[in-house]
């Protein structure tokens, strides 16, 4: 079992994610089996809602040791980040979500025992609050497609920056889109078509709600700027959701924008 007594923060600059060392982790019971890693908050047990002045609880899944422990490092420099565990395989992925309850899970597309898609489409069924944000060394448009279509809020390349890292964190728990308006336009062509006749039944509010959505607004953001209460946000969310026949705000997007019903021109 491996367990992490002490991360000191590191005195260099945000790097790369690849480029980040782990001389300031210590092993405890170091030993050939991997297993979760648990950030123990002392507080108390976790609630997958955030609270005023809480700390964004993040988990990491990767099976490459020091990509995903150096994450680790880097987030928790931020203090309004909390690593809450550490995972290396699709199980272990869903027993940290069990048990630890992120609001964010970065998940490494490449798995041991099956794929990031899969272990994000299991856990997005069972905790859909959780944000999910796909990790890969490897891009292509089936792969983002994928990602998409499982409900996750954006895809990230492993060469980023760890600033951008920390923003995308930061932004999947806001609830905004992480991928470029240039990108996903390229993908429309490629994602499954929704069942016919339903996105007609938007209603006109919820054809508002859409096209804010697609501005990348946050559920907060267009509260504020319809006058709605955010339960009733959610609500015209999860009606588009079924109307369009996606599991994310992004998938929803995405296929209202290559069946015509908005258009991404305008989308900042």
């Amino acid at each position: 079992m491996q367990n992490i007594a002490e991360v000191e923060a590191p005195e260099e600059g945000m790097r790369s994610v690849t480029e980040i060392l782990l001389d300031d982790v210590e092993y405890v019971n170091a030993g050939p089996e991997r297993e979760i890693i648990d950030f123990v908050d002392p507080a108390g047990e976790a609630s997958s809602q955030r609270v005023a002045g809480e700390r964004i609880r993040v988990g990491i899944v990767d099976d490459h040791a020091m990509v995903a422990e150096g994450l680790g490092v880097l987030l928790r420099e931020q203090r309004d980040l909390e690593i809450v565990g550490i995972a290396a395989t699709v199980a272990e992925a869903i027993e940290l979500v069990e048990r630890r309850h992120p609001h964010v899970l970065l998940l490494d597309y490449r798995l041991p025992d099956g794929d990031g898609a899969t272990a994000a489409t299991e856990i997005l069924r069972r905790w859909p609050s959780t944000k999910v944000v796909m990790l890969s060394a490897a891009g292509g448009d089936e792969l983002l497609a994928r990602s998409i279509e499982a409900g996750c809020s954006g895809f990230l390349p492993k060469d980023r920056s760890g600033r951008e890292v920390v923003s995308a964190v930061r932004a999947a728990y806001r609830g905004e889109s992480l991928i470029p308006t240039s990108v996903l336009v390229g993908l429309l062509d490629r994602l499954r078509r929704a069942p016919q006749g339903k996105a007609g039944d938007l209603t006109q509010r919820e054809f508002e709600v859409l096209r804010l959505l697609a501005k990348g607004m946050s559920t907060e953001g267009i509260s504020s700027l319809l006058f709605l209460s955010e339960h009733t946000v959610r609500n015209h969310v999860r009606n588009i959701l079924a109307k369009l026949g996606a599991h994310s705000k992004l998938e929803a997007v995405a296929v209202a924008a290559r069946d015509g019903i908005i258009s991404l021109e305008d989308r900042t």
